[in-house]
């Protein structure tokens, strides 16, 4: 039954969000093709236009999948479709479970979209060999690969993104749980949300760099005077932190969901 719920569930989402795929894709295209155009003063102009166009769709894309998937979240459970969805003979933990995959697996496809306009529309064996020689020196300075670094980075984005949507569930769950104003109170929850748990994982950052230098040393030094082995320690920390944020915020969301929701 999950899988039939996931199914229906990517398929709201994806709906609007495949045609910003194209939209972003076609301007990439369009970037890439002006582009070799460079001794045309007007098309080097219209490159430079598209090519804020293949930009401006990029934010789009991440924004238009949070929304989605906050919609469909809304929709399905408190809105019309809700009568249909709790007389569905499945848990409710499962209903969740179908909402939380959606937001993993668009949040991913999304990034990776994202990526492969970046090829598309900027890719050159020049751009490439100063972006080889950026990234090896962070590998080199961060005793690592090249890959290693272009997924670790990946990875980063990947897992904020999906903290926002984990902690924009959070505020729809604890909004819909008023009489009135729920659509502004999740808004608000949601926020305060995120707010807090940046804040806390702040706190948790300081309190461990009370026992650890190189933690601390974030907290002491500039941006100058970081270390390689500070700036790995960081980022290790922080994917655990993003991971262990999502593991929380999803068993919270469960609890909350087998309260049971008041349907509009």
């Amino acid at each position: 039954m999950l899988g039939k719920c996931l199914k229906y569930d990517l398929k709201y989402i994806y709906k609007v969000l495949v045609i910003f795929y194209l939209i972003d894709i076609v301007f990439a295209i369009i970037t890439r093709v002006l582009f070799t155009f460079d001794n045309s003063f007007i098309l080097h102009i219209l490159s430079l236009i598209a090519s804020g166009t293949t930009i401006s769709f990029m934010f789009s894309i991440l924004i238009n999948n949070l929304m989605r998937v906050w919609a469909r979240f809304v929709k399905n459970v408190y809105l019309d479709e809700s009568y249909l969805t709790h007389t569905l003979p499945i848990n409710k933990s499962t209903i969740y479970e179908s909402k939380f995959l959606s937001s993993i697996i668009t949040m991913f496809t999304s990034i990776l979209t994202i990526i492969l306009c970046v090829i598309i529309a900027y890719y050159s064996k020049e751009n490439l060999e100063v972006l080889k020689n950026t990234l090896q020196f962070f590998a080199a300075t961060m005793n690592s690969t090249t890959i290693k670094v272009i997924l670790i980075a990946f990875f980063v984005i990947f897992l904020e993104f999906t903290t926002i949507l984990q902690a924009g569930f959070t505020g729809i769950l604890l909004g819909h749980k008023s009489n009135n104003l729920k659509m502004a109170k999740s808004v608000l929850y949601g926020f305060l949300n995120y707010i807090f748990v940046v804040a806390l994982s702040v706190l948790i950052i300081y309190i461990i760099g009370l026992f650890n230098p190189n933690i601390m040393a974030l907290f002491n030094s500039n941006s100058n005077t970081l270390s390689v082995d500070i700036v790995k320690t960081a980022l290790t920390l922080g994917i655990f932190l993003y991971i262990i944020l999502i593991g929380i915020y999803y068993y919270i969301d469960i609890k909350i969901f087998k309260q049971g929701v008041n349907v509009d």
